[in-house]
């Protein structure tokens, strides 16, 4: 089994209480916010498509067309800025995201 725990730079994404703090700020993360940043920080720096997203987060078969992955990379990556000055989700233009390790 994985750790509880999982650490990526200033994130914390607990599995056991489905939860992410930055330097110790609890995100008011959706579930599937929850679900993306825990895909992302468990390979940090790995770039993930979106297609890889949306069959791994939100279930899709492949071929799938949608702005799903992109709006919630988006609302993710504002609620990360509140709390820290790095953009830790970074979009790798023409291929999907990644979560940056500063």
């Amino acid at each position: 089994d994985p750790p509880d725990l999982l650490l990526a730079g200033e994130i914390e994404v607990d599995r056991a209480t489905r939860s992410a703090k930055v330097r110790g700020l609890r995100l008011p993360l959706s579930g599937r916010e929850y679900e993306l940043l825990l895909a992302l920080a468990g390979a940090p720096t790995r770039v993930f498509s979106k297609e890889e997203l949306l069959r791994d987060v939100w279930g899709y078969r492949s071929g799938c067309r949608t702005r799903t992955v992109d709006s919630h990379a988006s609302r993710l990556r504002r609620k990360l800025a509140a709390v820290t000055e790095t953009p830790y989700v970074l979009n790798e233009w023409g291929i999907g995201y990644r979560l940056l390790l500063p």
